[in-house]
């Protein structure tokens, strides 16, 4: 039951935040506070994932991060925060697992718009619509 509201918690957080960041290009930290806080709430009475095992989820986050700074912000530090809000709330592999599907949806993306010649390589697209998808993907289990 703990899991089911973990993961309505993350979902929450990512679809609000996906929708702000394809509207104005970023989110507002408040709201990914709040869902770790809500998280961190949750995770004393969760046994289905363990906590160290949560702690590594973040660490995808943090690599994200990690270039975020290493590219002076051509990857925006908000992804990375949300990746570890999410790593807490799934794990080390799920967070991975569903980072890659995100990578993977984005490209296809940038890919039909770069073709199409509605953007050029240099233009920036929103990325936590992308984690939302993937997330959702990962929890109905497609």
């Amino acid at each position: 039951m703990v899991e089911v509201i973990i993961n309505g918690i993350t979902g929450a957080m990512l679809l609000v935040c996906g929708l702000q960041d394809l509207k104005m290009k970023k989110f507002y930290t408040w709201i990914t506070l709040l869902g770790g806080i809500l998280i961190g709430i949750c995770l004393p009475f969760s046994s289905v994932i363990t906590i160290p095992d949560r702690l590594l989820g973040s660490l995808v986050g943090v690599g994200v991060i990690l270039i975020s700074l290493i590219t002076k912000g051509k990857i925006g530090m908000g992804d990375g925060v949300i990746l570890c809000i999410t790593g807490i709330s799934l794990g080390l592999w799920n967070n991975f697992e569903m980072f890659l599907i995100a990578l993977s949806l984005s490209s296809i993306v940038s890919i039909i718009l770069l073709a199409t010649k509605r953007a050029d390589r240099k233009k920036a697209i929103p990325f936590v619509p992308f984690i939302f998808i993937a997330f959702v993907i990962g929890r109905i289990g497609l």
